[in-house]
């Protein structure tokens, strides 16, 4: 069982509580167990002491009765003040029989010694004692003093007849009988220590003998402080020592065993641990089974949870009215809304929203087993012109629209093995067979017609893709893309319905490989530029050229403008185009200009670069940077460009005019508008296009635009270019009717820039050849 589990979590947290209160209550039991048996211990030692003080009392309350009876003897006091020595010491040695004394004394009135028991005993052994009967003579004095080493309890009485003739004296020794004495009666161990000046001796103990070999090394410490129970951890005993004379030179030290006081502590403490460990043991058991009893239903609801979480559709696990069980019905709950959740997910990510039809995720995941396991057709349609509907119609009722046109899928046409709405205005069809373009115009005849919207009848026309796929060969990518092409074919179309023909992908493929090279390509040297002259022919004189940019692709080989310009446009990068051609065209028109070749050199605009706000600023900053006046530099516009955004085009041209850069209307006479906006403009030159030149010379018609065009030109201020001058016949008519200029291979192919510079050369030094007497005639 991992510690990570929620019952071993649960046992650790019981356990653990548990413990913890055990431990304080133990340690606070003890605690106070122990400061109780400590106090008890140091009671029995007072207690002792007491006993000990008072025994003492007792046995000097007896020798002092001894001593004064003694005294008050009649032969005994004649004994004395006859100074009969014999009768003395036999005297002395009869009463001190009678009581045990170990010790009878004799002192003169001036304390010297008269006779003793003990005839080590001098003189100056009795003078601390003796000293004390200075004060009063006639009282007895009692004290504890050290006699030739060894510790008495004597008592000294006045012997006097009348007057003070002598002292007698009694004592007894503090030896090891004395001390078994007193351990009979308190039940403790005695040592009798005496304390010298410089050094501190054990006299007697009722100690073991190994204790007393230890206990001289706590006895400065004991002496020290006097009274106060103190232990030794090397010996198993509480001792107090207590000073026995006035002089504190005699101590008895008692002793009390520590067993005797802990031994209930220890006792208890056992119990203590036991009970603990019963606890503990019980608390385990206890801990386990309500753990298990609510683990077990956690698992059962946390398997319920992953197996909910797997998708798997299993039923609650048994609960009962706790929160456990309450949880389990929360699941089950959580189960049924999560199912009814992913089966509207799945609804919504596989289906349109507005028609209820399979989207392109649907497409993508349902389309390969039908491309798997049949031969068929793929029709795309969409609604020519659906963006206009939505703007005439309004999006609520387009959108009604295409609700009725996919009844009319469902109902109206035989029921494909897919439909789908691809997006907007676009759908897929899906059939098991191969269809024609007959049977497709079918089809859309019996959806074009009859819309009711807002009581109004609305027509509808299609356009139509058609790609036909065999069993398992082609994949979803490959087949959607092919009817798509299919569906971009069909706007060339009269039907507007096309077929995928075979080499279609191929041509696709080839511009997708354009449009990812496209950027790469103008860093790496691809691309490049040439010059086509535009020579005025009333002048004979060429001053001016178009500036024309070509892709020398490494695997593709050359890269036709007209291909790559518009694959720009649709992929948005002509702006890296346009800024490459003026970085380029800029260059090599100030080299030109730093040779003495004041040449202005054109280059063509899309619509993309007018509707750049930063054109101008960036046109300007280029000029600065090569120190190239403007008028070095011309800017041709289609008139398709124009149409397009009028308004923005002509501000925009408005600027770069007002700059000094020469503009044209390129490609003129294509256009559908160009003669309404022609005032407008704010160009200085009108370019005719090439398709009423290049056959000038034998069809009229053409002949009669050109002049038409360069007569108005003319009358409106602009200057007039002819494009497409191919042979030396069309250049009469071109005089004719008035052109400033021309351009075309007549004169010059577009030329790289040494070429170009050589051409200009040397059509400044000879032009003749161009201008023959019977060509202008």
């Amino acid at each position: 069982m991992g510690f990570k589990s929620l019952r071993s979590k649960l046992i650790a947290i019981f356990v653990l509580v548990l413990s913890l209160l055990a431990l304080a209550t133990g340690l606070a039991t003890l605690s106070t167990m122990k400061r109780d048996s400590e106090a008890q211990a140091t009671e029995i030692l007072n207690v002792a002491t007491k006993v000990l003080r008072q025994a003492l009392d007792i046995r000097a309350e007896q020798l002092s009765d001894s001593v004064r009876i003694l005294a008050a003897d009649f032969g005994f006091r004649r004994a004395v003040a006859t100074a009969e020595q014999e009768t003395i010491e036999s005297v002395l040695q009869n009463h001190g029989s009678r009581i045990n004394a170990s010790l009878m004394l004799l002192l003169s009135p001036q304390g010297q010694l008269l006779a003793s028991s003990d005839i080590a005993i001098s003189m100056s052994d009795i003078t601390p004692l003796f000293k004390q009967t200075v004060s009063g003579s006639n009282t007895t004095v009692a004290d504890i003093i050290i006699l030739n080493g060894q510790p008495y309890q004597l008592v000294l009485a006045p012997v006097k007849a009348p007057a003070l003739i002598a002292w007698v004296g009694m004592g007894f020794p503090l030896d090891a009988p004395l001390a078994q004495e007193i351990k009979s009666i308190t039940g403790l161990d005695i040592s009798f220590v005496t304390k010298e000046t410089n050094s501190i001796q054990l006299k007697s103990s009722t100690l073991d003998p190994a204790y007393q070999q230890l206990l001289p090394e706590s006895l400065p410490l004991l002496l020290q402080q006097a009274n106060t129970p103190l232990s030794n951890t090397e010996q198993d005993y509480i001792s107090v020592a207590l000073p026995l004379d006035k002089l504190q030179q005699l101590w008895a030290v008692q002793h009390l065993p520590n067993q005797r006081w802990l031994s209930s502590y220890q006792q208890f403490r056992q119990q203590l641990l036991l009970i603990f460990g019963a606890a503990l043991s019980l608390a385990l058991l206890v801990a386990f089974i309500f753990a298990r009893s609510i683990t077990r239903p956690l698992d059962a609801l946390s398997l319920f949870a992953r197996r909910i979480g797997q998708g798997f559709d299993d039923a609650p696990p048994a609960g009962g009215n706790d929160e456990i069980g309450l949880l389990g019905t929360t699941l089950h709950t959580m189960q049924i809304n999560i199912r009814q959740r992913e089966q509207q997910l799945l609804y919504n990510a596989e289906h349109d929203f507005l028609t209820g039809l399979y989207n392109r995720a649907a497409v993508d995941r349902l389309l390969p087993d039908i491309l798997a396991q049949h031969a068929g057709s793929l029709l795309q349609i969409n609604i020519q012109k659906f963006k206009h509907l939505n703007d005439v119609l309004g999006f609520n009722n387009a959108d009604q629209l295409l609700v009725q046109l996919v009844k009319r899928l469902q109902t109206v046409l035989p029921q494909p093995l897919l439909l789908a709405r691809l997006g907007g205005d676009e759908f897929l069809l899906v059939y098991d067979s191969l269809l024609t373009i007959a049977q497709v115009q079918g089809k859309l005849a019996l959806l074009s017609e009859h819309y009711q919207l807002d009581n109004s009848v609305i027509n509808i026309k299609f356009r139509a893709g058609v790609y036909h796929f065999f069993q398992s060969q082609q994949t979803v990518n490959d087949a959607l893309r092919r009817t798509d092409i299919a569906l971009d074919h069909a706007l060339s179309t009269a039907t507007h319905i096309a077929m995928y023909l075979q080499g279609q992908d191929e041509s696709h493929q080839r511009d997708l490989t354009l449009i990812r090279d496209l950027p790469d390509a103008l860093q790496n040297g691809q691309f490049y530029v040439v010059y086509q002259p535009k020579v005025d022919i009333s002048k004979r004189q060429c001053h001016s050229a178009e500036a024309l940019i070509r892709w020398q692709h490494p695997q593709l080989g050359f890269i036709p403008p007209d291909q790559f310009i518009a694959l720009a446009e649709h992929a948005g990068n002509i702006g890296l185009i346009t800024e490459w051609m003026l970085q380029q065209v800029l260059c090599q028109t100030a080299l030109w200009w730093q040779q003495g070749m004041q040449v202005q050199i054109a280059v063509n605009l899309s619509v993309h670069d007018l509707l750049n706000p930063a054109l101008t600023d960036n046109i300007c900053s280029l000029l600065n940077q090569y120190q190239l006046p403007a008028a070095a530099l011309a800017l041709e516009v289609t008139e398709s460009a124009i149409m397009q955004d009028a308004d923005t085009v002509v501000r925009q041209l408005s600027q770069l005019r007002a700059l000094g850069i020469n503009l044209a209307i390129d490609d003129f006479g294509t256009g559908q508008s160009s003669l309404a906006y022609l005032k407008q403009l704010p160009v200085h030159e009108v370019k005719i296009d090439r398709a009423f030149i290049k056959d000038i010379e034998n069809n009229a018609n053409d002949a009669l635009i050109v002049a038409a065009t360069t007569q108005l030109a003319h009358s409106l201020g602009f200057s007039v270019t002819a494009e497409g001058l191919e042979n030396r016949a069309g250049l009469p008519k071109l005089l004719h009717c008035g052109c400033d200029k021309v351009q075309g291979y007549y004169f010059a192919k577009p030329l790289q820039a040494d070429n170009f510079s050589q051409w200009l050369l040397q059509f400044s030094t000879d032009n003749q050849s161009w201008f023959t007497a019977e060509s202008i005639a």
